[in-house]
């Protein structure tokens, strides 16, 4: 990497727990493509440990930063009640939104505002050792607290561009807690820029945050690199699935569908999770002879795809009741393997009944069950065709290449 001067561009690049753990792998696609765009990156985790820190490029340093506050802060933050940014959320709350002020949402607002300007000095403490650069971006990977941070810093801090990705949980208000998400407000009108992974996010954004400035919305979607597209198998019908065990991911659900399934079937799921012990129970229980099942626990990404491209699956299967765009989607259609999908957060705008079946929000185990079987029993030029649509969709609107690429140009000229 060449030495850093006045013409450099740094980026500030906060994560939830990247570069530590197994999560958030789907930075990985995009953490080659920043290390392209930028002279020097510094990645703020909130990961306070240090296990298994994954490989970085050579322009890149990490930065540990607890997210969580204690409890004593909890109590300090009532101090807030008479700043003014908390006083317009409580009036935009009432006004805009329509909402009685309820002890949680009170308390969320607090907290979150709290934290955020504690989060903002621990940002400004860190960026300001290279304020001899002059391009400075900061850039939230989830529009949470740390976004807030970003909009406090946006306002006091000259010359920065700050952005913010936003997913599903943090933008739908409806799967939280409180039917609330603080500073929804606020954050869209003090960023430089926000980009949603979907356009139903943007959509949602405008009309439910009741935003302002809508030029500060942008689609930028989410990618994977290249699988190698795989026609059909027909010796062996293989459903996979790939996610977290907990419950909005309702592998459950899943489970009772195929009790339901009379013809041979081989199940395997990849990740794991706290519900990994009741699954593996209710599988047991459940499931007929005819359905051969295997829970293979967290898998490394680059395996999961080697076994995709090995085995040659003929569906992958997606039921979560909240969802930003899938990730695990993207990577399945870049082989070419259709999937069955509900029809929550962005995921229409991968899944249809061209590359695979999308179905309802809130099925019943035989609704899915039945688009199985549907898929099952078709001839086989047509299970080609869509996996034809699958791959397509991949190549069209999920490339890593095209996407990241886009995504820092418009970035950098913010």
């Amino acid at each position: 990497m060449s030495k850093l001067n006045n013409n450099s561009n740094i980026l500030f690049f906060i994560t939830a727990n990247y570069p530590y753990g197994d999560g958030e792998t789907f930075i990985e696609n995009e953490i080659e493509y920043l290390a392209k765009g930028f002279d020097k990156i510094v990645i703020f985790t909130h990961s306070p440990t240090s296990y298994k820190k994954r490989q970085l490029p050579n322009n890149m340093e990490v930065r540990q930063l607890s997210y969580e506050i204690t409890n004593l802060d909890k109590i300090k933050s009532l101090v807030l009640l008479l700043d003014q940014i908390f006083i317009e959320e409580i009036k935009i709350i009432q006004r805009k939104y329509k909402r009685k002020i309820s002890f949680g949402i009170l308390k969320s607002a607090l907290i979150s505002l709290y934290n955020a300007k504690r989060l903002a000095k621990e940002y400004l403490k860190v960026s300001r050792e290279y304020t001899l650069i002059k391009n400075r971006y900061f850039y939230s990977y989830w529009c949470n607290d740390s976004a807030l941070a970003l909009s406090l810093i946006q306002k006091i801090e000259s010359g920065v561009r700050t952005v913010s990705r936003i997913h599903g949980w943090d933008v739908y208000f409806e799967p939280s807690k409180y039917n609330y998400l603080p500073y929804r407000l606020w954050i869209s009108e003090n960023l430089t820029a926000i980009f949603s992974i979907s356009q139903k996010g943007v959509d949602y954004c405008i009309n439910n945050w009741k935003i302002n400035n809508k030029s500060v919305f942008n689609l930028s979607r989410l990618g994977v690199n290249e699988g190698e597209f795989l026609k059909e198998d027909s010796s062996l019908f293989l459903l996979v699935s790939c996610s977290n065990l907990i419950s909005l991911k309702r592998i459950d659900l899943l489970v009772k569908s195929l009790s339901l399934i009379q013809f041979k079937l081989k199940w395997v799921h990849f990740g794991e999770g706290e519900k990994m012990n009741e699954l593996l129970q209710l599988s047991n229980e459940t499931l007929k002879n005819n359905i051969d099942f295997e829970f293979k626990g967290r898998v490394e990404k680059d395996l999961v795809l080697d076994y995709y491209k090995n085995s040659k699956p003929s569906l992958f299967i997606n039921l979560s009741s909240s969802e930003g765009v899938p990730v695990s989607i993207m990577e399945a259609m870049s082989f070419g393997i259709p999937a069955i999908a509900t029809n929550v957060g962005g995921t229409s705008e991968i899944v249809n009944d061209e590359n695979g079946f999308l179905i309802e929000a809130h099925p019943n185990a035989q609704t899915v069950a039945d688009k199985i079987i549907k898929y099952y029993n078709l001839r086989l030029d047509e299970k080609n065709i869509k996996r034809e649509f699958a791959y397509t969709t991949w190549k069209s609107k999920y490339n890593a290449e095209k996407n990241y690429s886009s995504f820092i140009h418009e970035i950098l000229s913010l």
